[in-house]
């Protein structure tokens, strides 16, 4: 069979032509992963009974979140962009290895510095949260090839064996072995080392010197990425960290009960677009504007999608998950408003990886988190989360607008614009409009319930489109798995 071609061959065919039901593969697996603090938190709160074992217990897993993307510092993406070059599955697996065995090194040596700052009187939470995160790199390695490869399903399985398996680990350790912060992340753990054992499996690494000019590549996307993933870390949780040091006590964890509604968007889109990157990054030329005008659109309505149904659950998952404090309602459904600048954000930043010029991600980002951190400054200060929320969904929305201001030009005629103003303007609007609803639990459970009517009955109707049009559907070839 024929490897990949760079302009999108026949080896990636497979990865590309069914993307609509890869991107719904996707979204299953995040929304399974995303679930899993969501179930998991109550019951965690409840075992252990103490505001100071929870807040460790976050923090330790905000490490696990935050520090896996600082070290893989944009190599999944390299990884899968390689894939689709010339002899460049023998690269992407030494990339692979690459980030696999420095992600691992780097967990080791963080948790070895971390012991001999604290001289072992340190929480060891964060020393196993730091181990973890290492192993996390070989999972973020392992999807990049799949994504590639366009093999949703083993990729969905990964996601939910480091996700929402190693949060019900960790609940079943402390169920089992003691309610403290340590024994559920030692549970975590070893579901997480688990899923990196696969990983190595599914989507066998290769040792990063096996291919001429793979270390030296990945050394170039990861050096300018890298101050691109910290700025990008800090948009999406930054938040908390200002507010406690500019406002009042307790309003930090206020806006850390809903900072799901950013963070379950992010994963959102995240998981999409694992179906969007092999579909740009396969193809050039007219093919790549064609093919950006098809993902703007759908990206668009995705992400319209998502702010409608979070912000509709937002009232809902207020007083189940924040005690029913009703002053957070609006700020849980301003949130996922950061939806329609990420999708612009996600496409635009894919094209400069396409094309190597990933070093206007070391500018772009920490700029815009510059701006941001200036603009939440005043609200944070008078303890206004409506006010910080507004100015989070603004900071995506003009971090998606500078990326387009950059890449526009390598699909120029291919960005959809009428699709995504209007479905920016629908989202807007839609917020806006239940933010005048009461935010009473009754108010919340009708909101829901219109939502997922609506909702089924746009399924239906889209079902009974496609049967009468005869679904349009092309059989995928299978992409090339050496």
């Amino acid at each position: 069979m024929s490897r990949t071609a760079p302009d999108g061959g026949p080896a990636a065919s497979g990865a590309v032509s069914n993307t609509g039901r890869n991107s719904l593969l996707y979204l299953a697996g995040a929304l399974m992963q995303g679930l899993g603090i969501f179930i998991v938190q109550p019951f965690a709160l409840h075992l252990l009974n103490s505001d100071s074992k929870w807040q460790e217990l976050y923090l330790s897993v905000s490490v696990i979140q935050v520090g896996v993307v600082l070290a893989s510092a944009g190599l999944p993406l390299a990884i899968t962009k390689a894939w689709f070059e010339p002899d460049g599955h023998a690269k992407a697996r030494a990339i692979s290895g690459f980030l696999t065995i420095g992600g691992l090194l780097l967990g080791l040596a963080g948790a070895g510095v971390y012991g001999l700052v604290t001289s072992g009187s340190g929480t060891p939470s964060f020393a196993i949260a730091l181990v973890a995160m290492g192993l996390q790199a070989s999972v973020l390695a392992a999807q990049a090839i799949l994504r590639a490869q366009g093999r949703p399903v083993m990729f969905v399985a990964l996601s939910l064996c480091s996700s929402m398996a190693a949060y019900v680990g960790g609940l079943l350790a402390m169920l089992l072995f003691g309610s403290e912060a340590v024994v559920f992340m030692a549970g975590y753990g070893v579901l997480v080392f688990l899923g990196a054992v696969l990983s190595l499996f599914v989507a066998r690494p290769a040792m990063p010197l096996s291919h001429k000019g793979a270390l030296r590549e990945a050394i170039a996307v990861g050096g300018p990425v890298l101050p691109h993933t910290g700025a990008l870390m800090l948009l999406t949780q930054g938040a908390p960290f200002l507010l406690a040091v500019v406002a009042a006590n307790g309003v930090s964890g206020d806006y850390g009960k809903v900072q799901v509604f950013i963070l379950g968007t992010i994963t959102l889109l995240g998981a999409l677009n694992n179906a969007w990157v092999p579909a740009l990054m396969s193809v050039r030329g007219q093919d790549r504007v064609e093919r950006m005008r098809s993902t703007m659109a759908t990206a668009s309505f995705a992400g319209l999608a998502i702010v409608v149904v979070a912000a509709a659950g937002a009232n809902l998952v207020v007083h189940l998950m924040a005690g029913g404090k009703e002053s957070l309602v609006p700020v849980a459904q301003l949130m996922p408003l950061a939806a329609m600048g990420y999708v612009l954000y996600l496409n635009a930043s894919t094209l400069l990886f396409a094309d190597n010029a990933t070093w206007w991600l070391s500018v772009v980002t920490p700029a815009v988190l510059l701006v941001s951190a200036a603009v939440a400054f005043w609200p944070a200060s008078t303890g206004n989360l409506v006010g910080v929320a507004v100015a989070s969904s603004a900071s995506f929305l003009l971090l998606g607008l500078a990326y387009f201001v950059v890449a526009r030009k390598r699909a120029a005629g291919g960005w959809a614009p009428g699709s995504y103003v209007l479905c920016c303007i629908a989202a807007v609007a839609y917020t806006g409009f239940l933010m005048l609803l009461p935010t009473n639990l009754t108010t919340g459970l009708i909101t829901v319930a219109s939502v997922a009517v609506a909702v089924l009955a746009g399924a239906a109707w889209w079902r009974a489109r496609l049967k009468r049009t005869g679904g349009a559907r092309v059989k995928p070839e299978r992409a090339h798995v050496d």
